[in-house]
Formats: C-alpha cells, sequence, structure tokens
C-alpha cells in the first residue's frame, strides 16, 4: 500500500471512529447523563448511578492533543462529584503519547474494547436485504411489551450464552418507547417456534450499534451467531445505517465478527486513578440501578 493509499485508510478509519463516538456520546445523554465542558476536556456524569462508563473525563470533540493540566482539570470536577476519576477516549483518534501523558497522571488501563466496524455501501445493502433464516426459524422485531419482557428474559437467563461485553449502558424500563422513536431495535431469533436468541441495536442517526447478543447455549454454533449478525444487520440496513459497530474482547469475539464483515477499527480504551480505594459502583450508593453494563 502506498503512502496515499496509506493516508486515506487512515482519514476514513478516523472517521467512523468519530461516527462511533458521536453514537456512544448521544446514548449516554438519552440515559440521563450530563455533559460539562471544561477546558479541553468534557466531564460526563450521571447524577444518580455511579457507574464506570456514565462518569468519566473524556477529550473535547475536534481536539488533537490535551495537555496534562486539562485532564487534570477533568479528574478534580469528578472528584468534586464524588466520581472515581476516570478518564475514556478511542485510541485511534489520539496519538500514542496520549496514552503516556494519562498514565503519568497515575492512572492505570481499567478495560480496553476493541471497535469494530461493518460500513454498509450500496452492494452490501444488496446482500443484506436478501437474507432470509431457513424454515425452520424465523426472526422478529420487539413492538410490544409483551415482547420486551420475554426479550430480557431470554439475555437475562442462564441458559442463554452472553456474546458481547458492551461499551454501552443498557437501560431497563423504556424499551418499547425507545422502539418507537426508533432509537432501539430489539429482535427475538426462534427455532421452530422457541425463542434460541436475541439482539438488541441501539441507533444514533445513521449509526447502529449491536449492543446485546445471547443465544441458548444448547443452540449456540457458528452458524447461529452468523444468522444472528445477519438478522442485525438487516435491521441496521432497514433503517438507512450506514455503519454498523460492534465492540468485544479477545480473538474469539473478533474472529467471529471478521467471518460477518467487521473489521478491526481502534477500541475504547478506560483509564481510573490507580488507588485501594473501593469501586463507587460496589458500594451500594447508586440510586439508579435501571442503567447497568451487559456482561
Amino acid at each position: 500500500m502506498g503512502d496515499a493509499d496509506n493516508s486515506a485508510a487512515i482519514k476514513e478509519s478516523r472517521r467512523m471512529l468519530r461516527q462511533v463516538q458521536r453514537h456512544l456520546s448521544q446514548s449516554l445523554i438519552d440515559l440521563g447523563a450530563s455533559r460539562e465542558n471544561i477546558g479541553l476536556v468534557d466531564v460526563v456524569y450521571h447524577p444518580k448511578n455511579k457507574l464506570p462508563h456514565i462518569n468519566y473525563v473524556s477529550p473535547r470533540k475536534n481536539t488533537a492533543w490535551i495537555p496534562a493540566p486539562e485532564i487534570k482539570k477533568g479528574l478534580e470536577r469528578l472528584r468534586e462529584l464524588e466520581r472515581k476519576p476516570r478518564i475514556i477516549y478511542i485510541e485511534g483518534l489520539y496519538p500514542p503519547l496520549f496514552a503516556k501523558s494519562i498514565r503519568d497522571l497515575g492512572l492505570v488501563i481499567e478495560q480496553e474494547s476493541t471497535i469494530m466496524v461493518y460500513n454498509i455501501d450500496e452492494r452490501r445493502r444488496k446482500e443484506i436485504n436478501n437474507f432470509t433464516p431457513p424454515t425452520e426459524m424465523q426472526t422478529e422485531e420487539v413492538s410490544n411489551e409483551d415482547g420486551s419482557a420475554l426479550w430480557w428474559y431470554i439475555w437475562r437467563n442462564v441458559n442463554y450464552d452472553v456474546l458481547t461485553k458492551g461499551i454501552e449502558p443498557l437501560y431497563v424500563g423504556k424499551s418499547v418507547s425507545e422502539i418507537a422513536l426508533g432509537h432501539q431495535v430489539d429482535l427475538l431469533l426462534y427455532m421452530y417456534g422457541f425463542p434460541i436468541a436475541v439482539a438488541r441495536l441501539t441507533i444514533h442517526d445513521d449509526t447502529a450499534h449491536i449492543a446485546a447478543l445471547a443465544i441458548i447455549k444448547e443452540s449456540h454454533t457458528p452458524e447461529i451467531e452468523l444468522l444472528l449478525h445477519k438478522a442485525a444487520l438487516k435491521a441496521a440496513a432497514d433503517r438507512k445505517c450506514t455503519l454498523v459497530f460492534v465492540s468485544g474482547e479477545g480473538e474469539t469475539a473478533r474472529s467471529r465478527n471478521r467471518k460477518v464483515g467487521f473489521v478491526d477499527c481502534g477500541s475504547t480504551v478506560r483509564y481510573v486513578e490507580d488507588t485501594d480505594e473501593p469501586d463507587e459502583v460496589d458500594n451500594g450508593k447508586s440510586t439508579d440501578k435501571s442503567v447497568f453494563v451487559l456482561r
């Protein structure tokens, strides 16, 4: 690959990552989080829930570099809010030295999740629209309270394998309204009339995130995983999405996603202050138990 091709690939990768960044940022606002602009950083926090994913510092939009003093201002604000100092950013949008600046402040990596993307161009849109499940299977989109209750029951059931480690918190209680507004799609996959798998997509503008997947253990095969991914992609394409992304950890998850057509495109990295203090999420102070992260 020549220099021009490499430059174009980097530019395209950053464009997609910024699209992912906008999606995740908006999803937190929809969950009730607030965002304060402090210098060159944003401080995101939830007034009732101290979950790490919705209480952190992040670089301001369109910033290429954040000096350490600017990061410290945001971390101090989190302390004022009685939140543990954390910073989250998307690797790929900032130079490697940015991570060193964070470590120099005494923060350590708490979590890193790969971001994989699927571009829906016209060729792929036609392929996706031609997708039909085998005759013994059918997919159904949740459209009422009963379907929503069944969806939640399935992925919480110990007999189902949860396949994705989410970077976007889930919210219990307004699934049907979010579906009606076009912000969410909950899918059920049936085999011979029995629900064997579920998927959740969150949607913002023309971007979709496969935020949750679960498959019943006794029917868990690579073919069923592929089928569920294709059903999710079709739901996104039906809503005119141009980019679908998914997160995961480990080569097994990444290999599974590549078989569907997803490609690696950076990662989300979360740093936390290196102390022996217990995490706020585990000490019972959170008053909003309806917002949580899929494990």
